[in-house]
């Protein structure tokens, strides 16, 4: 019996070791790891026209060898082209048309088209000399943007005129007109 007594009080003490080890080893209470995180934040570019635009750039009936013709949608600077204020770069505004001004049916052309335009944020007080339209491309050249670096919120005020050459062919003529803003410096016009 005296085995068993051993037996019993090794048994004891063993269970009596366990149970403390639970109290005596503690397990981790946190743990910590570590990684990086990161995001692109995409240019996002909206322009708006203003209500005159909205039915063309209008010139009326005019007169052949006549030149400097406002037009009567956006005479005196009267159309804008609005930079959205929740765009995110400054942007470069710039125009071209489809094609000269064209008479259907048929193929003849007037090309003589100007534009120019000032800015009402206050980076340009002073009216653009004019400029011929530019046609199939976006011309990029500062001087041929109707904006520059303009920032988000910002306006640009637009006019145009038209020469009409001597003998020009009567008829009705017209083209489509396309302005792209991209941010400022890139070349994301497709030109």
């Amino acid at each position: 019996m005296k085995w068993v007594g051993r037996a019993l009080l090794l048994a004891s003490f063993g269970l009596f070791v366990l149970l403390l080890s639970q109290y005596s080893v503690k397990a981790a209470a946190s743990d910590e790891k570590v990684t990086t995180s990161n995001v692109t934040v995409n240019v996002y570019v909206s322009i708006s026209l203003t209500t005159a635009f909205a039915n063309g750039v209008e010139f009326g009936n005019l007169d052949p060898g006549t030149d400097d013709n406002p037009s009567t949608t956006c005479a005196d600077l009267g159309c804008n082209i609005s930079v959205s204020g929740d765009t995110n770069v400054n942007v470069d505004i710039l125009m071209k048309a489809n094609a000269n001004l064209t008479r259907f049916p048929g193929t003849e052309m007037i090309g003589w088209w100007n534009y120019t335009w000032n800015s009402t944020d206050g980076t340009y007080p002073f009216v653009q000399p004019g400029w011929e339209l530019n046609i199939t491309q976006y011309d990029n050249r500062t001087a041929r943007k109707v904006g520059d670096s303009v920032a988000p919120g910002g306006v640009r005020s637009w006019q145009a005129w038209l020469d009409i050459p001597p003998a020009q062919t009567a008829g009705s003529y017209n083209n489509t007109l396309y302005f792209c803003a991209h941010q400022e410096d890139s070349t994301d016009c497709g030109f």
